[in-house]
């Protein structure tokens, strides 16, 4: 879990704006990162379309993922602190020439930069401008885990050892695995400023001019966003990136706004940590009127993305209990016909215990989607791979009719929930031994977004 620690001293006055004193000292880079390796044994739920085909899983998979950070920084004689930081992917993500990945897709040039951003801090507090996740996201307290690149933040490989089929389709899928803010779009360019800490209290805001996540959703919605995956040139997406121009009515989020606050204190022998934020952006049409921001066949529709998350914890004597809720409107509004929105609310809770070099915890979320825009059902998988047929409706008889395969859609709550046991054992300085178990059941009206997994991990946290 990531977190920003600022000094709890007054604000300070044009403390960036000061002349550099020449006698600081010059920026002097760092290496830092980290590594994680999991070996998984279990079971994933096969996909069975309407005709008779399948997708069948392996029960045995090894995972990896790791970054190399370089950190400079140097202080200057007014007491600021200006930095940088750039980190490096340690694996491959998968190529993708398609448009169906979300925000973390990525075209046939791999991208391995993950984060790059400038930072400054002081007595004023800290400002962050790059590729970085937004202030609330970073902010977050709640659910605990002790199942290293796991848990209830976000793993930053998306994996999660859920059915792939389902997990793509289940709108209440994502959030399982991410209880904090604004995590389908972490990295793009904005700007972050963290308030000094004042009698516990610290507030963070963030702003982004422009989020490219280029998805319209799940099959059937006939919705699309932006130019495409990660379109050189194009402003807006994950990862750092840079452009020449953003143009502004391309089916986008824009001035997307985040204001997140935390709370930390100790009264007695009990510790005290809160969280809450809210996030906000205006969806932006492109040049064809209802191209892509709504369609009339199914009555899906686009709208300013909107999103508000919390969270509490409480420690004393080892143990840390702790939970979290989150709203997201996905950025979709209600039904055209149905009138029933799309948004996804999800609670979780867990406990950890936490004794010399052992950290145990036991956690589970439970996730659900109005589902306004009903479910697509899966049709075949094309022989010989694991690509997935479903028809969109093409028009609104289909998708309100009985044929699924003209496109009718299926209604009811799409729903997603995980139970997670993990430990940690630290076995020497920076390196964990990390294991235990996780159940994922995904579920819904159709055979598209339903499936259930269960695995045992164990593996290796280094940290350098």
């Amino acid at each position: 879990m990531k977190k920003i620690l600022l000094g709890s001293t007054a604000l300070a006055v044009g403390g960036l704006m000061a002349a550099p004193a020449m006698a600081a000292d010059p920026i002097k880079m760092g290496v830092g990162g980290y590594y994680q390796f999991y070996a998984l044994a279990g079971s994933i739920e096969s996909n069975y379309a309407l005709n008779g085909s399948s997708i069948q899983y392996k029960g045995i998979q090894f995972i990896q993922e790791g970054e190399i950070h370089f950190i400079g920084q140097s202080k200057m004689d007014n007491g600021t602190t200006i930095g940088v930081r750039v980190e490096l992917e340690g694996w491959n993500p998968a190529v993708n020439s398609g448009s169906s990945a979300g925000a973390n897709a990525t075209n046939s040039a791999n991208r391995q930069i993950d984060e790059a951003y400038l930072f400054a801090f002081g007595d004023w507090g800290r400002v962050e401008f790059g590729a970085k996740d937004d202030a609330p996201y970073v902010m977050y307290y709640g659910t605990p885990s002790a199942l290293l690149g796991f848990g209830f933040v976000q793993h930053n490989s998306s994996f999660s050892w859920t059915n792939p089929v389902a997990n793509s389709n289940n709108k209440a899928a994502f959030h399982i695995s991410a209880m904090t803010l604004d995590a389908q779009y972490q990295d793009v360019n904005r700007i972050n400023y963290y308030t000094p800490r004042f009698f516990g209290l610290q507030v963070g805001v963030g702003y982004a001019p422009k989020i490219n996540y280029s998805s319209g959703g799940p099959a059937g919605n006939g919705l699309a966003t932006g130019p495409g995956s990660n379109t050189g040139g194009v402003c807006g997406f994950n990862d750092a990136t840079t452009a020449n121009g953003c143009p502004t009515n391309d089916y986008t989020w824009q001035d997307a706004l985040s204001i997140g606050a935390n709370y930390l204190n100790k009264f007695g022998d009990v510790a005290v940590a809160a969280y809450v934020g809210y996030s906000y952006m205006n969806f932006v049409p492109g040049l064809q009127p209802l191209g892509s921001a709504a369609n009339l066949a199914t009555g899906a529709n686009l709208t300013s993305w909107k999103q508000f998350a919390a969270g509490l914890q409480f420690s004393v004597a080892g143990f840390t209990v702790g939970g979290s809720y989150i709203w997201d409107n996905n950025g979709t509004g209600a039904n055209y016909y149905t009138g029933v929105d799309n948004d996804t609310r999800a609670y979780s809770l867990g406990v950890m215990y936490e004794t010399g070099p052992w950290q145990v915890s036991l956690a589970g979320t439970l996730s659900y989607n109005d589902n306004g825009n009903g479910s697509q059902s899966l049709l075949s998988v094309v022989s010989g791979s694991s690509a997935t047929v479903s028809n969109a409706a093409a028009t609104s008889a289909a998708a309100f009719g009985t044929n699924q395969n003209t496109g009718a859609l299926a209604f009811g709550t799409e729903t997603a929930t995980k139970v997670e046991l993990g430990a940690n054992y630290a076995i020497g300085p920076g390196v964990k031994l990390t294991g235990g178990a996780i159940y994922n059941n995904l579920g819904g009206p159709s055979n598209l977004v339903a499936g259930q997994s269960w695995a045992a991990l164990l593996g290796m946290d280094f940290r350098f």
